[in-house]
């Protein structure tokens, strides 16, 4: 299940940005309209800024869950490299507080052309247990 959301977000994500996005909104956007046109609907399949997790007194609040898949899925938009430092400090830490009541994590990381090794940036963050990162380049 996890595997084809990835394959169905890769191959089709790119497709549904219409301009260079300044914000990760704009690729939950793209995302939702995604799902949406699955036939998923919102409040049943999946939600959208719900799902709030508490670790060690921080709340994250993941982009989309969902529930019957025990997953939840977290936009990053990398447009600098700065940004991108932060980015994998930002899935590290969701990682950790997501696993706690998810058992498949899903990233979506839009690139605006700072990843040059993809595999690299992915290694380390995909050897936590059913947790998959997916760059979408734009």
């Amino acid at each position: 299940v996890l595997f084809r959301s990835r394959d169905f977000i890769q191959a089709n994500l790119r497709r549904a940005v219409f301009v260079v996005p300044e914000r990760e909104f704009e690729i939950q956007n793209g995302i939702e309209s995604l799902i949406i046109g699955r036939g998923m609907a919102k409040g049943t399949d999946y939600d959208r800024e719900t799902g709030r997790v508490k670790t060690s007194g921080k709340e994250s609040i993941p982009d989309f869950i969902f529930p019957s898949l025990k997953l939840c899925l977290e936009v990053k938009l990398s447009k600098s490299t700065d940004k991108l430092r932060a980015i994998v400090d930002e899935i590290n830490a969701d990682i950790r507080a997501y696993s706690t009541q998810y058992e498949r994590q899903l990233y979506i990381v839009y690139d605006l052309g700072i990843i040059r090794d993809e595999a690299e940036f992915k290694r380390d963050l995909e050897d936590a247990p059913g947790v998959l990162v997916v760059i979408v380049k734009h």
